[in-house]
């Protein structure tokens, strides 16, 4: 699907959605209300809907210093991308169904990001969600692009699954403090628009739980969880890669295990924060199993990731948390720039993390990255990002890369 026809295929989804809803009473006509909310939103007067339209717009520059070793690998010095161009529209549909649409457009054409529908206040499980999303697994990948506190997720992504098509339950505890959630997917391609046949899926489950919170006497929390997955493999070829934590850099750790009955992992995540402080890490192992078939040595195969950072807002702001989905969200300036003086807010950080994809006969290599990151907020939904990375893989030799993002979300 190209974008023009995509692009109609959204409007007139859109328009006829809310032609719709506005017609839904004949008698007694609907009327919306526009305001502005982070992104443009419809009220209906009667309440039982809302709609929201936005996007986000990532501009991404690099400039990279491969070592002679990579001479050959990395064949270019900058590089520049549209890491992300998004156009979501998501909505509340009689107070308990609500539904988002996102596709990403920074490939040149459709790609699907979110295609989903949930059903709330269902007895006993809380809350459905049918559709192509994320799987719930880990702190950093359940938070949005947007928010995340360098410009890459850490050396742990490649090792858990993203996006794909399925049904999960979810929902949390009366004091929202405590959330859980349950899936099944089939392994979709997101270029794909969600289209998978075979015998593979997934089963996936988080379980979060804020001890302590704290918002009187300034922003204070703690943030544990765990996630476990069993992804069905139906004995195919499992490969892994993990590139630096900069998108434009090539793939360098390069693994694949033959034949492959299943994958069992598990993430153990933590995160503090303390006002203007935060600190966050995770790790995450899976083990592969071996089918019958198999040519190497091993009955099971094991992978690890784990990165750790701590962050520091310079202007006093703080991290943002929602209870609900027991992930991080949307910081706010106390001043925005331009604003009467306001300056934005500014964030330092610094992360260490580290992939290991050596185990026996598998020599898919080692590579860790330190990253230090300058975050110029300059209202809540436009951010300037500065990371520089000193990137390490095992006996191969140092990597020195320079990124910077120019984001704005709406």
């Amino acid at each position: 699907m190209n974008i023009k026809n995509t692009f109609l295929f959204v409007v007139c989804f859109v328009l006829t959605v809310s032609r719709g809803f506005a017609q839904e009473n004949v008698a007694e006509p609907v009327t919306w209300d526009a305001n502005w909310s982070n992104g443009f939103m419809l009220n209906s007067s009667d309440g039982n809907f809302k709609l929201k339209f936005g996007g986000r717009i990532m501009l991404d520059f690099l400039s990279i210093s491969p070592g002679s070793y990579y001479d050959s690998i990395i064949t270019f010095n900058k590089g520049v991308e549209f890491r992300r161009l998004r156009f979501y529209n998501s909505g509340l549909i009689y107070n308990n169904v609500s539904y988002k649409l996102q596709l990403d457009f920074a490939l040149g054409h459709a790609v699907l990001k979110d295609a989903y529908i949930n059903l709330s206040k269902i007895p006993v499980v809380g809350n459905i969600r049918i559709g192509h999303f994320k799987e719930p697994i880990g702190l950093e990948l359940l938070a949005s692009s947007n928010n995340i506190t360098f410009m890459e997720r850490a050396l742990t992504d490649p090792l858990t699954p993203e996006r794909n098509t399925g049904i999960m339950f979810f929902d949390n505890n009366e004091s929202g403090r405590m959330t859980w959630a349950l899936g099944y997917f089939l392994p979709s391609n997101s270029i794909g628009f969600g289209l998978y046949s075979g015998n593979k899926f997934n089963l996936s489950g988080r379980i979060t739980g804020v001890p302590y919170y704290e918002t009187e006497d300034g922003f204070k929390l703690l943030h544990l969880g765990i996630s476990l997955t069993h992804q069905e493999q139906d004995n195919s070829a499992y490969p892994l890669a993990s590139r630096p934590e900069t998108h434009l850099a090539p793939k360098l750790l390069l693994a694949e295990i033959d034949v492959v009955k299943a994958v069992n992992q598990y993430g153990l995540e933590v995160a503090y924060v303390n006002g203007p402080f935060s600190m966050q890490g995770e790790f995450i192992s899976a083990t592969a199993v071996t089918a019958d078939e198999s040519t190497l040595q091993n009955d099971s195969y094991n992978f690890d990731a784990y990165y750790g950072y701590i962050s520091w807002f310079i202007t006093r702001e703080h991290r943002n948390y929602k209870l609900a989905s027991g992930a991080f969200d949307q910081v706010k300036p106390k001043t925005n720039f331009g604003s009467e003086g306001g300056t934005g807010a500014f964030e330092v950080g610094v992360r260490y993390s580290l992939i290991d994809l050596d185990d026996t006969d598998v020599s898919g290599g080692s590579m860790s990255d330190i990253t230090l990151g300058l975050n110029w907020y300059l209202n809540p939904v436009t951010r300037f990002m500065f990371n520089y990375l000193l990137i390490d893989v095992k006996d191969q030799g140092k990597i020195n890369a320079y990124a910077f993002r120019f984001q704005v979300n709406f």
